[in-house]
């Protein structure tokens, strides 16, 4: 199985006090940590995702990667944007870990990889209906197409957020993390803070034993047209909130009202 891993590792550390990556837990940086667990799952390389060169060498030397890709500033930023770096890799699937989320286990893409069956993308679903968008497999053919997806959304909204592929994907997984192989939460804790480190608490409880796929019907050349995006904003709101999607539920709602209902008072 041709696998490639890539590890996101652009954040600037602010809320840390440093670099969340070089942080040691239980003998290894967070990097080297992540980066073992993506070979772990089936990854033969691994990459970073990062913002310098500096950044680049440092990283690639420290957990033996096997290069880079650049999170290019530009008109949009932020994870969702960066993420459409992937579309330069070939590989029939990536596997993405946030390189701030040393505890993840191989048995998280191990699970994902066999739920995604024929499409695009898989994420963790948690308990509280949110989902883990930076922790997720990519079928290589829509990587290609990530690039083309963070490009249209940029310009309907100026801004990409991870969970945009997710929506934008012609077939997505969403796959409870209790089905996962994990038995605590805490696999799935960010180190933001330095407290984190000790208490190793995730944002969210895990999820059902559920998994829910999405086949959105549109097309994203529709997205362009206003009378066609609200109709389809209302209808991934409604079918969201039916099953409990309350992350993505409140990102289409947000589209909603800045792309519909605000540009329609602005018209009057």
């Amino acid at each position: 199985m041709d696998v490639i891993g890539v590890v996101l590792g652009g954040g600037e550390g602010r809320r840390f006090g440093g670099d969340k990556l070089l942080a040691l837990v239980d003998g290894y940086t967070s990097i080297e940590r992540v980066a073992n667990t993506l070979r772990a799952a089936g990854a033969h390389s691994v990459y970073v995702l990062t913002r310098s060169e500096y950044r680049c060498k440092l990283y690639v030397g420290l957990a033996g990667l096997d290069g880079c890709l650049y999170d290019q500033p530009g008109s949009c930023q932020g994870p969702g944007f960066a993420l459409a770096s992937l579309s330069r890799l070939d590989a029939k699937y990536i596997l993405v870990a946030p390189g701030d989320a040393p505890w993840l286990s191989p048995s998280i893409y191990e699970t994902l990889l066999g739920f995604l069956g024929t499409c695009d993308i898989a994420a963790p679903l948690h308990g509280n209906g949110f989902i883990e968008t930076l922790v997720h497999v990519v079928r290589g053919s829509f990587a290609k197409e990530m690039r083309h997806i963070a490009e249209t959304i940029c310009s309907l909204r100026g801004d990409v957020r991870p969970s945009d592929y997710i929506r934008f994907a012609s077939c997505s997984v969403l796959v409870g993390s209790l089905l996962l192989g994990v038995a605590s939460p805490s696999l799935f804790a960010h180190i933001n803070i330095k407290e984190a480190l000790r208490t190793r608490m995730a944002r969210n409880p895990l999820g059902d034993k559920v998994v829910i796929e999405l086949r959105p019907k549109k097309q994203l050349i529709e997205m362009m047209n206003r009378e066609k995006l609200c109709k389809h904003l209302l209808n991934e709101i409604m079918v969201y909130s039916r099953r409990s999607l309350t992350h993505l539920a409140r990102h289409a709602k947000r589209d909603y009202e800045s792309l519909c209902t605000r540009r329609a008072k602005d018209s009057e």
